[in-house]
C-alpha cells in the first residue's frame, strides 16, 4: 500500500515505519566453504541448502516472491578458493529451488524461486587462507542479507532526502555521500625528479612517497565517485517514485521529468562509469559482447593513467539497463569480471607491493607475497550489480556501465541503511534532529 505524502499522522510514525522495514531483512550465517561449481560445489549444495532453511525457519519466512537485494559475504579459508564471480553464481544458484529430499513443507524453494528476482546484487571476497600454521582449521563462512529491493530503494530515497536536510554534516566520513578532498600535487624536488643521484636511503624514500601520494589520490577519487553515484541513484529513484506527473500541474511534471533525466545522466554517464556494450540478446552475439567489454577497459587505462597500476582495493559497479527480454545479474559479471581483471589487474593486497627498506622488511613480507600464490591475487575485493528500470527511450538490447570505487566493505544500500539507522538513533537521543525535521525524510 502506498503511503500518502498528506496523512497527517505523529511524526514517531515515519521511524516507527522505517524500523519495521529494517526488522523484514533476513541475515543469514553460513558455516560453508564458499566453492564454485564442480565436486566441491555438490558435496556442499545440500548442506548450504539445510542451514539456509532451517534459518528461514527460525525466522518464519517463506521464499520471497518480489524483487530481492542481496549481499554476499564469503569467507574463503582453504588454499586455492575459487574466483568471486564463480562463488556467487553457484551460490545464486542454491537459493532457488530446493534440491530433491531437501523441500519441505511450503518450501520448495531455498531463498527465492528464480534468481531473475535479484535486482540488487552484492558481494565480497575476504580470502583468508594462510601459511602460517594456526591453532586448528580454519572454517570458510558466507554472511548473506536479503532484503526486499523496494525496501533497499526507499532506504536510498531516504538516506538521500536526510543529506539534503543535513547540509551542516558534510564532513561526516561515516556517510556514504561523503566526499574527501584530493590530494594536491607535491612541490617539484628532488623526490619526483627521476633524474638526480640518490643515495639508496633517498631512492627508497622517493619511491615511497610517489607510492601512497599516488595511493592517496586514488582513494580519495574513488571515494568521491562512490559518494557521487550513491547520491545520483538515491536521487533518480527517487524521482522515479514521484510518479509520472500526470496528476500534477504540467509546470510541475515538466520540472520532476527534467529533475529525473538528469539523476538519470549523471548515473549513467559520470566520468569514472566505463560504458560497455549493450547485452548480447541472441546466440552468436557473446563474442563480440566479450571483444567490446575489454576494448572499453582497455582504452579507460590510456584515458586515465593514474589508473594503469591500481594501489588501493577496489570495488565494480555494474549499472545495468536490462534488454527487453530481462537478464540474470550474476551472468553479467561471470563475463565481465574475467576481462577487468585481466585488464585493470586489480590486487586483494596492494600496500604489499609498496616499496620495502632494507632486508628485514622484505623478509618480514615474504611470507605474505608467498600466501598470495595461493589465493587470486589479481582481483577486486567485491563487486555489486544494480537494475534500473527500463524507460521507452533505452535501447532493445539494454545499456550497461560499468564504474570503479574504493572497496568498503559493504554495498551501497548497506551504507544508506546504516547512515539512516544511525540518525534516527541520534535522532531518539535528541543530539542531533528534532523530530520537526523527519516529515521531509519521510513523506
Amino acid at each position: 500500500m502506498a503511503l500518502s505524502r498528506t496523512w497527517n499522522v505523529p511524526e514517531e510514525f515515519w521511524i516507527l515505519w522505517w524500523r519495521s522495514r529494517e526488522h523484514r531483512q533476513l541475515i543469514m550465517d553460513v558455516a560453508v566453504e564458499p566453492v564454485g561449481k564442480g565436486p566441491a560445489g555438490t558435496r556442499s549444495a545440500r548442506e548450504f541448502q539445510r542451514q539456509v532453511m532451517d534459518e528461514m525457519e527460525r525466522y518464519h519466512r517463506y521464499p520471497m516472491r518480489g524483487p530481492v537485494a542481496l549481499d554476499l559475504h564469503f569467507r574463503a579459508a582453504r588454499q586455492n578458493p575459487p574466483s568471486i564471480h564463480r562463488a556467487v553464481k553457484h551460490t545464486l544458484d542454491l537459493l532457488g529451488p530446493a534440491l530433491p529430499g531437501i523441500e519441505r513443507p511450503r518450501r520448495r524453494s531455498v531463498l527465492y524461486r528464480d534468481d531473475r528476482q535479484v535486482k540488487f546484487l552484492y558481494a565480497d571476497l575476504d580470502q583468508e587462507w594462510s601459511r602460517k600454521d594456526t591453532d586448528g582449521p580454519s572454517t570458510g563462512q558466507i554472511y548473506m542479507v536479503a532484503r526486499r529491493a523496494s525496501d533497499v530503494a526507499a532506504d536510498l530515497c531516504m538516506a538521500v532526502r536526510l543529506h539534503r536536510d543535513r547540509w551542516d554534516h558534510e564532513d561526516d566520513e561515516e556517510s556514504p555521500f561523503w566526499s574527501p578532498e584530493i590530494p594536491e600535487e607535491p612541490e617539484p624536488g628532488w623526490p619526483l625528479d627521476p633524474g638526480s643521484a640518490r643515495t639508496p636511503t633517498e631512492q627508497y624514500l622517493a619511491d615511497s612517497f610517489r607510492f601512497h601520494h599516488i595511493m592517496d589520490v586514488q582513494e580519495a577519487i574513488l571515494t568521491q565517485t562512490d559518494a557521487t553515484l550513491i547520491w545520483a541513484l538515491g536521487s533518480y529513484l527517487d524521482d522515479l517514485s514521484t510518479g509520472d506527473g500526470s496528476d500534477r500541474p504540467a509546470e510541475l511534471a515538466s520540472i520532476l521529468e527534467e529533475s529525473q533525466a538528469a539523476t538519470r545522466d549523471l548515473l549513467l554517464s559520470y566520468p569514472l562509469a566505463l560504458p560497455l556494450p549493450g547485452l548480447p540478446r541472441a546466440t552468436g552475439q557473446s563474442a563480440d559482447f566479450v571483444r567490446m567489454i575489454r576494448a572499453s577497459l582497455e582504452e579507460f587505462r590510456v584515458r586515465w593513467p593514474l589508473f594503469r597500476s591500481l594501489l588501493v582495493p577496489v570495488t565494480l559497479t555494474f549499472l545495468v539497463i536490462p534488454p527487453e527480454q530481462g537478464k540474470d545479474l550474476d551472468n553479467i559479471a561471470l563475463t565481465a569480471l574475467p576481462i577487468a581483471h585481466e585488464v585493470l589487474r586489480p590486487h586483494i593486497s596492494p600496500h604489499l607491493l609498496s616499496p620495502a627498506y632494507g632486508g628485514e622488511e622484505r623478509r618480514s613480507r615474504r611470507d605474505d607475497l608467498a600466501r598470495l600464490k595461493s589465493v587470486n591475487a589479481r582481483s577486486v575485493r567485491a563487486y555489486q550489480v544494480i537494475e534500473l528500470p527500463r524507460s521507452p527511450q533505452d535501447p532493445p538490447e539494454g545499456t550497461l556501465q560499468l564504474a570503479l570505487g574504493r572497496h568498503a566493505h559493504w554495498s551501497w544500500w548497506d551504507r544508506a541503511s546504516t547512515y539512516l539507522s544511525t540518525a534516527i538513533d541520534q535522532a531518539d537521543q535528541g543530539l542531533q534532529l528534532d523530530d520537526s525535521r523527519w516529515r521531509s525524510v519521510f513523506r
